[in-house]
């Protein structure tokens, strides 16, 4: 059989812990994505935490991927960080100065010239605000076309985690988000609803820590961090959200989707973020999104144990 050919990506994230996860299995699908470059935006932690620390840790990995910094701050509102990342973003966790530099130009102008470089092939994953695909979308109304589809880690059909209804990316800039849900690109949201299945298993900690190799190392850091924030103060506990996000661009399979039309709320006290699908079909529109509603959690975990093999 014909491997399919590999996915060429623009990573989009406010790394804290899990983006850092994220990342770092994102750099072991090679055989299915072609990592093109990395965008930064604030989020878990300010823009100059969230640059420094994916500068750091794509250094610390030895890899070669370009990092642009983007959005200080959110479209229309203050930014306002999480507490579960800790103060730099990626706990306790330590990692290298990089050698390398931030890469230059904007983030607009890396997904700009992605796109060029990959005519009709682009894909975006987000996993933090979407601060900076929003601005890329309105200074480049062009991209909109030329981008063949967009993965968020964001919003819930149910529930949130920032308040009783919205979901910490969408919240933290929700000007942005709408901006993005009505641009007509392809687009899937891996929301809460699956995100916060798979809790993290004892065995997979273990595998992860047992593993020798630097991604393994520096994932084995951070997990370690989120189990302790977790039994230390009552946080989130350590789920990989982001790394759900990344499962639904190389392991589809692995999810039950439904398409609908989901509006996203930018204003109230609970509602600000919040994103509503549209069940009913009340508005009469189209589906805008791809929303994950169920996910394998066993093979989920088997397909990211895997990913780091035994460290060789």
């Amino acid at each position: 059989m014909t491997k399919p050919p590999r996915i060429p990506l623009v990573m989009d994230v406010d790394t804290g812990t899990d983006d850092a996860i994220c990342i770092t299995a994102a750099t072991l699908c090679a055989d299915r994505l072609d990592l093109v470059g990395i965008g930064t935006v604030c989020g878990n932690v300010e823009i100059e935490k969230t640059s420094r620390n994916t500068l750091d840790l794509i250094d610390f990995l030895e890899r070669d991927i370009p990092v642009h910094v983007g959005a200080a701050q959110p479209l229309a509102r203050p930014l306002c960080p999480a507490i579960s990342h800790g103060d730099t973003g990626l706990g306790d966790a330590v990692l290298p100065a990089a050698r390398s530099r931030h890469a230059v130009g904007t983030v607009t102008e890396m997904i700009a010239a992605a796109a060029a470089a990959h005519p009709g092939a682009l894909e975006i994953l987000a996993v933090g605000p979407l601060t900076n695909i929003a601005t890329a979308l309105t200074e480049r109304p062009e991209l909109r076309s030329a981008i063949r589809h967009i993965t968020i880690m964001g919003g819930a059909l149910r529930g949130g985690n920032m308040t009783l209804a919205s979901e910490f990316n969408l919240h933290c800039d929700p000007e942005a988000a709408l901006i993005v849900f009505e641009a007509g690109c392809g687009l899937t949201m891996v929301g809460l609803d699956v995100t916060l299945k798979p809790e993290l298993p004892t065995w997979v900690f273990d595998r992860i820590r047992a593993t020798p190799g630097r991604p393994a190392d520096i994932v084995g850091r951070v997990l370690d961090f989120m189990v302790r924030r977790k039994e230390a103060f009552g946080a989130d506990d350590p789920n990989l959200h982001d790394v759900i996000a990344l499962a639904a661009i190389v392991r589809p399979s692995l999810f039950v989707f439904e398409n609908h039309y989901v509006h996203l709320e930018t204003g109230g006290e609970v509602t600000r973020g919040m994103t509503i699908a549209d069940i009913h079909n009340v508005s009469k529109k189209p589906p805008n999104a791809r929303v994950a509603v169920e996910i394998d959690v066993d093979g989920f975990w088997n397909w990211f144990v895997d990913l780091f093999g035994d460290g060789k």
